[in-house]
Order: structure tokens, then sequence, then C-alpha cells
């Protein structure tokens, strides 16, 4: 979209076109992940959109065009798909088993410290 097209728009079409343009962006960059995407300057150029989007809702803003209560999301939109809470308990128990390998590790490390101090100590004597 160019800039002419945005300076157009109305304030609420400016920020319908701005949720349209990060969902096509994620799914570009879900594509590039998947290396399926023919060309990476897609990317490039749906960001500078995005962009041109959000100076021209602020400027309209600014100058008092803007609708109250039209708010643009700041952040990126959130995944669709919802977490279900078998992953939510999958996590937590990745997590635990990660924390008691850790433990262990610590402990044998520092086991084999002291067991290396005491020979030490023994050869000294």
């Amino acid at each position: 979209m160019k800039l002419m097209e945005i300076k157009e728009l109305s304030p609420q079409d400016i920020s319908e076109q701005l949720k349209k343009s990060r969902i096509e962006l994620a799914g570009l960059k879900m594509k590039f992940a998947c290396r399926q995407l023919e060309d990476p300057s897609q990317i490039k150029k749906k960001r500078k959109e995005i962009a041109r989007l959000l100076t021209v809702h602020t400027q309209k803003q600014n100058s008092g065009e803007a609708v109250a209560g039209l708010e643009i999301p700041q952040s990126k939109p959130k995944a669709l798909k919802k977490e279900k809470p078998e992953l939510a308990e999958e996590v937590k128990e990745k997590k635990e088993k990660k924390e008691k390998k850790e433990k262990k590790t610590k402990e044998t490390s520092e086991v084999k410290a002291q067991v290396k101090k005491e020979k030490e100590i023994k050869k000294r004597k």
C-alpha cells in the first residue's frame, strides 16, 4: 500500500488494515521459517507498510482526525491457537526435570571437588 492510499483511509480503515498487515507479517515469518517463502523481501515490505500505517494514524490522531476510543494495538497479534492445559502441564514437568538435573549435576561437581581436595591433602602427608 502506498502512502497516498493510506492517507486517504479513515482511522477505522487504518486500524483494520493494520491488523490485517500484522497477521500477514506473522504468516510471512512462518513461511520464511519453514523455507516456503520464495521472496524474503516481502517481510521487509510488510514491516514498512505497518510503519506507514502507524505513522499516518499518529499524524491523524495528532491533528484531531482520529476517532475517540479507537486504539491501535501496540503489541504483536496473539497466536491463533489458545494454549491447552495439557501443554502447560508438560512444560511444567519439563521445567521440573531440568531443575532436578541441574541440581544433581551441581551436587556431583561438588562431590568431585571434595574428593579432589581430599586426594591433595593425602599427597601432602
